[in-house]
């Protein structure tokens, strides 16, 4: 815990950009180039911000990720996040099986945020996959990233092939779907990654909560327009942090905007790690973050208060996955 505060960080992934990952037949160009991408954008935040760190492009050891997480940090759960993009990927970028793993390292602190893709796999398979997932592994949510390559995508609001998916996760009880938006992998587009086919989504299935991460960057005015106007829609953080030291001022006005017009029972921590380890540093820059008086006094944003923090840094993802922070802090002996 963070000062009294429990920590439930929303996003840790288990990604291996290793050549080991080219799917066979495949030249590897989008592999190495995604590997190429993320160097260069953590070099270019590190400018101001941690550094990145040797682990960061293999498949993390699970006793150094525990280390990180729960030794070297204030954090007290964690959601270990597939990503399910298979196109050029011999087990995704972010296996389920990874996941998994690093779930079953610390069942107490970890739990698992599995993946499908009707596209990619068919509609069929995706929701038998769902269910395995639920039932054998233990998943307790579902992300999704919804472009494959060209031709081989799919929208949240489309009836045929998302609506069952929704169906089937209310129907295993998962209480969050979550979606990669914004900041397009390789080669994507990133028209493809718009957060507006959430809104028939989120209005059509009202006991389902959505999940939008990365403030869907580069379109975060409309990410928090429609996270605004639907309850049940969820803004995740990871990517803010990094950002926030290169550009301080324009994360706290994402942040402003988002606390204007959503609020902080809808705002959610998240470190991406560990493409980014430093998970220490981004727990105390949130529990230290005030709002500039010139921002409040500018845009009207509200004074960053401790209950906001609190929120934050792990009620607001608790309860919108449907997690009992304080029995979990009972079975963790932190009362």
């Amino acid at each position: 815990m963070k000062d009294g505060m429990f920590v439930f960080d929303a996003a840790v992934h288990t990604q291996d950009f290793g050549d080991n990952q080219i799917k066979p037949g495949s030249d590897g160009r989008r592999v190495k180039l995604l590997r190429s991408q993320i160097a260069g954008f953590i070099n270019l935040t590190g400018r101001r911000g941690p550094p990145p760190e040797t682990e960061t492009f293999s498949n993390p050891d699970l006793a150094w990720g525990n280390k990180m997480l729960f030794d070297n940090s204030d954090t007290d759960m964690a959601s270990a996040c597939s990503v399910p993009l298979f196109s050029h990927w011999r087990a995704g970028l972010g296996p389920v099986e990874l996941s998994d793993a690093f779930a079953k390292s610390n069942p107490k602190r970890v739990v698992l945020t599995g993946g499908v893709d009707p596209a990619y796999h068919g509609l069929d398979f995706a929701l038998e996959e769902m269910e395995r997932q639920v039932k054998e592994l233990g998943a307790v949510s579902m992300k999704f990233y919804q472009y494959q390559r060209r031709g081989c995508s799919w929208r949240a609001d489309d009836r045929d092939i998302a609506y069952p998916l929704w169906e089937k996760a209310i129907e295993l009880g998962i209480k969050m779907v979550q979606f990669h938006k914004g900041f397009p992998l390789e080669l994507g587009p990133v028209e493809a990654f718009k957060p507006n086919d959430i809104q028939y989504a989120a209005a059509d299935f009202p006991e389902l909560n959505f999940g939008i991460h990365h403030l869907g960057d580069p379109y975060v005015d409309e990410t928090i327009s429609i996270a605004s106007r639907f309850d049940n829609i969820y803004l995740i953080l990871p990517l803010w942090f990094n950002q926030y030291y290169l550009q301080p001022w324009k994360m706290l006005a994402r942040l402003g905007e988002a606390l204007l017009y959503v609020g902080a029972d809808r705002i959610c921590y998240g470190s991406e790690a560990f493409i980014w380890p430093h998970v220490q540093t981004y727990i105390d820059t949130l529990a230290n973050l005030e709002m500039p008086e010139e921002l409040q006094e500018r845009y009207g944003y509200p004074e960053i208060t401790r209950e906001m923090k609190e929120n934050i840094l792990g009620k607001a993802f608790a309860r919108g996955m449907g997690i009992d922070i304080e029995a979990k802090k009972i079975e963790l002996g932190l009362v």
